[in-house]
C-alpha cells in the first residue's frame, strides 16, 4: 500500500516540479533506472534517498510517503491571530496615550524637533551672512 502511494506521489510531485527522471537521478546520484523502478513500485528507495527526494521536490515527508498535505491546525491559526491582535492593541494604545511629560514628547516626536532645529540653523545661518 505504502509502496503504491510512494510511487504515485513520486511521479506526481516530480512532474509538478517539472523535473525529468534523469534530473532527479543526477541530484540523488543514482541511475535513471533506479528512479523508474521507484516510480513503477518494483523497488523502494532507502530512507536517506526518501529524505533527499522530499528536499528536492520541496515537500514534507508525510506528503511524499503518505500523500498527506500538511495542514495548519485551527487552534494554531487562532493563536497567531490573537497574538497579532494583542500586539496591535498595545501599539495603538501607546500611540494614543496622553503625553504627560517632556520625555514622552521627545520619544514620540523627536523628528519634529530635529526638523525644527535644522530650520532654526538655516534661518540663523542666513541671518549671520547678511
Amino acid at each position: 500500500m505504502v509502496n503504491i502511494q510512494l510511487s504515485q506521489q513520486l511521479i506526481a510531485l516530480r512532474q509538478q516540479a517539472h523535473l525529468s527522471q534523469e534530473q532527479v537521478a543526477s541530484q540523488l546520484h543514482v541511475s535513471r533506472q533506479a528512479i523508474s523502478k521507484w516510480e513503477n513500485g518494483t523497488t523502494l528507495p532507502d530512507i536517506e534517498k526518501i529524505v533527499q527526494l522530499a528536499t528536492i521536490l520541496n515537500v514534507s515527508l508525510d506528503e511524499l510517503v503518505l500523500a498527506k498535505k500538511p495542514t495548519i491546525n485551527q487552534s494554531t491559526v487562532a493563536k497567531i491571530i490573537e497574538a497579532y491582535t494583542q500586539q496591535n492593541k498595545q501599539e495603538l494604545s501607546w500611540r494614543h496615550q496622553r503625553i504627560t511629560n517632556g520625555w514622552e514628547f521627545l520619544a514620540r516626536y523627536w523628528y519634529v524637533i530635529l526638523i525644527f532645529a535644522v530650520f532654526i540653523y538655516i534661518v540663523f545661518d542666513d541671518l549671520a551672512f547678511q
